[in-house]
């Protein structure tokens, strides 16, 4: 087994022992356990782009996670094994959605990486961490005794929230220049339903539609005039096409887009699609894409008068992925604008959803995430595990993210003819 790879699964085996609680395994659970196993092989043995699955060995790779929840005690151990055996394909696209446990956690602090070093970006005012002096900037070390890297900080996320949450973190921190200290940093947890029972009465719907849009608003785009000239637009993530449609209507009559890809993990490719025939004149091919049976061009066909013809500049950072990475990567190659910020993510193949339920009247649901295309640029590059390396590299430091200045924009701002200092372009007025 590549060395990678057994690094990742020693990750997920210590990530799975600090979570909030532990359900006992029973035997009807095994066996929901097995068949989501099996649904979950056959997604990726259908799906998957690559027809030698980049040389693993599905079936050996199923059988031992088929060992593993015939052994397994806990509920949690069994999710494990699924969740191993999606990993073990060595793709980050490709993984198992579990069911919902029966706790949430919200840790009320979030983590990226700027350049080479992992830091806070974010801290809830009433959460454990703001109590006990966490701030944006503070370099993160280790997290339950695992050193974060550019690679492996997605799979901690997905471990954290998704499989095991739990009631605390242990963190190594430091804090401005002072020497790093080890944390416990408590967390939100919420019980909530295990199954969703959708023919009972209407509170489970509710409640998913409630979460949905959560999550909808939090993603909405923003934009900020600077006089007549230049807009930046805020794009959250890749999700309506009439989304695009509405900021590139903005866009016209402005010399200047700033288009903010920063934290943007991607979403549609008939978006993507969408926005770069906006910005095009002339019919472009943007990517080939290669799935199981084919490749086939990505072209855009071009707005001819209805164009956005003025300057574009993008920004992006290692939370970019996705359709952020090839908007960013397209724009690089034509020349048709200039791409600001850090390297993004290296997130860059088509995932699809396949998504599943056990029961009839009550319900668990699941599902595979698999990577069914494979992105490939005009040049022959690839951004997958690799990123979009900026044309201009510019990061903040740790003082400026802990003193909300935002050097990143200020730069965008100054290509686009508009001087603004940092704390000022970290404090622009957006608008909906």
């Amino acid at each position: 087994m590549p060395q990678r790879i057994t690094c990742l699964l020693t990750l997920l085996l210590v990530l799975s022992g600090a979570r909030a609680s532990a359900q006992t395994l029973t035997s009807f659970d095994r066996g929901r356990a097995l068949d989501m196993l099996a649904v979950v092989h056959e997604d990726i043995t259908k799906y998957y782009f690559d027809s030698t699955y980049g040389g693993a060995d599905l079936t050996a790779i199923f059988d031992t996670a088929r060992a593993r929840i015939k052994n397994a005690t806990r509920v949690e151990e069994s999710l494990l094994a699924i969740a191993q055996a999606t990993i073990e394909v060595n793709d980050g696209h490709t993984l198992f959605l579990p069911p919902g446990l029966t706790q949430r956690a919200d840790y009320g602090w979030s983590m990226a990486f700027v350049g080479d070093t992992c830091r806070v970006f974010g801290v809830k005012p009433a959460s454990d961490a703001a109590h006990q002096g966490v701030t944006p900037g503070d370099v993160v070390y280790r997290i339950e005794g695992i050193a974060p890297s550019r690679h492996n900080l997605f799979y901690i996320r997905y471990m954290i929230s998704a499989l095991f949450p739990r009631q605390s973190l242990r963190v190594l921190l430091s804090h401005a220049d002072q020497p790093p200290r080890e944390m416990n940093l408590g967390a939100e947890v919420r019980e909530h339903r295990r199954v969703y029972d959708l023919t009972g009465g209407h509170d489970d719907v509710w409640e998913l539609i409630r979460e949905s849009q959560t999550v909808g608003d939090s993603l909405r785009s923003q934009f900020a005039e600077i006089g007549n000239d230049v807009l930046v637009w805020r794009y959250r993530s890749f999700g309506e096409p009439k989304d695009a449609d509405e900021g590139l209507k903005k866009a016209r009559g402005h010399a200047a887009l700033v288009l903010d890809l920063r934290d943007n993990p991607g979403g549609y490719s008939m978006t993507l699609l969408r926005l770069l025939n906006g910005i095009y004149r002339d019919s472009t091919t943007v990517a080939t894409v290669r799935n199981r049976k084919e490749s086939n061009p990505l072209i855009v066909k071009g707005s001819r008068d209805k164009v956005y013809d003025g300057k574009v500049i993008v920004l992006v950072d290692s939370r970019s992925a996705s359709a952020s990475e090839a908007f960013a990567r397209s724009v690089q190659l034509t020349r048709r604008g200039t791409v600001l910020g850090d390297r993004t993510m290296g997130a860059l193949r088509t995932a699809r959803r396949y998504i599943h339920q056990s029961g009839t009247q009550t319900i668990v649901a699941y599902g595979t995430q698999v990577a069914t295309d494979d992105f490939i640029f005009p040049d022959g590059s690839q951004v997958e595990g690799i990123g979009v390396q900026p044309d201009e590299l510019v990061v903040p430091s740790g003082n400026d993210l802990r003193d909300n200045r935002d050097p990143v924009l200020a730069r965008a701002l100054a290509l686009a003819g508009v001087a603004r200092t940092p704390e000022q372009a970290a404090r622009l007025v957006w608008d909906r």
